[in-house]
């Protein structure tokens, strides 16, 4: 009488995060997020103590306290806005950087950014009475969705290849950087301050109403990402491999370009440009899981929000009351780092 001898089945991890070192990672970087924002809630020109945050955190009626109005109104949707326009910018630049299957590749590199940039531009400097706030976010997304299609479309020969996409949107980029340019340089200087500040990536102006549109967004392009990690691991490894295994590359590399068309416009309309969060927090999540997308999104996106709160906090608490721009801070702070990091990789 035989025998057969069978192996015990593995099972089968969460699709978004792979190993237990990599869940490990992920609840340390939540924690080290937590803990961020309960430093960011205390500082500023108005210093609290974490006392009286609970206090005021516990009370019925906050909005006739001057410590009320600076936590609900100032301090909450701004740490939120930082953690949620963090997210977003590094998940946009993980998508471009799978989709073009170049590490370096940031979420403007097909003038997305720039589209989105320009078309805020020409609302704050030349038509500030236009449109009401609440539809900034819509704004920036028709301009950087129309751009971004303009450049598919003129890179698009039986498919979208990586090379043509960033050839394409780095010469487009040149064209509206250069628009900029000029609603900066002839727009009326009042007007011109305030959207140098924005595009300096500032959240002094952050409020719940932008919390709420981010939200949204997130929601809306990025939480199914979590779900296509299979696709960009296969995306990943080229066409001839993804085709091989069943993957319809066009239809697959089209809706997550607009994923990362929608995060980018909607990250540029209510926090401003961060470029430099989506092209290194990418690279900071892959010291801890290499190139597996299940663990690599959601560790991006942390990263992503802790630069952001750790430089707008810096940026807040370093010369008050003069607030530094966050995305200048991150930029300060983490260029020194991506040069050692692309010095040792050239090593190896």
């Amino acid at each position: 009488m035989s025998h057969r001898l069978t192996t015990p089945r593995r099972l089968t991890p969460l699709p978004w995060v792979g190993r237990p070192i990599d869940l490990l990672s992920s609840l340390v970087l939540v924690v080290a997020l937590l803990g961020m924002a309960s430093y960011a809630i205390t500082v500023g020109s108005y210093p609290m103590s974490l006392a009286q945050i609970w206090q005021q955190l516990s009370a019925d009626d906050t909005a006739s306290s001057t410590l009320g109005g600076v936590l609900w109104e100032l301090r909450l949707p701004r740490i939120l806005l930082a953690i949620l326009g963090g997210a977003v910018m590094a998940l946009a630049g993980l998508l471009m950087q799978s989709l073009t299957r170049n590490p370096l590749a940031a979420p403007g590199l097909v003038g997305v950014e720039a589209g989105a940039s320009v078309t805020m531009l020409l609302i704050l400097v030349l038509w500030p009475t236009t449109l009401p706030p609440a539809l900034y976010p819509l704004a920036a997304l028709v301009g950087g969705l129309a751009v971004a299609l303009f450049v598919v479309g003129l890179s698009w020969r039986r498919g979208v290849a990586p090379l043509r996409l960033i050839l394409v949107g780095v010469g487009l980029t040149a064209m509206l950087s250069a628009v900029a340019d000029m609603l900066i340089t002839y727009g009326d200087i009042d007007r011109v301050e305030s959207a140098l500040m924005w595009l300096g990536g500032s959240l002094h102006r952050g409020g719940w109403g932008q919390v709420k549109s981010l939200a949204i967004w997130l929601l809306i392009a990025g939480a199914p990402l979590l779900f296509c990690h299979r696709q960009l691991n296969l995306l990943q490894l080229g066409d001839g491999v993804a085709l091989s295994r069943g993957l319809n590359v066009t239809g697959w590399m089209g809706l997550l370009l607009l994923c990362s068309v929608v995060l980018t416009s909607a990250a540029v309309a209510n926090v401003g440009v961060m470029t430099f969060v989506g092209l290194v927090a990418p690279h900071l999540a892959r010291q801890f899981c290499g190139d597996r997308h299940g663990a690599l999104m959601p560790l991006s996106a942390l990263f992503g929000a802790l630069l952001v709160l750790i430089g707008d906090t810096l940026g807040r608490a370093l010369f008050p009351p003069l607030q530094l721009p966050a995305g200048l801070v991150v930029a300060i702070i983490g260029a020194p780092y991506l040069l050692i990091l692309l010095a040792r990789q050239r090593h190896r």
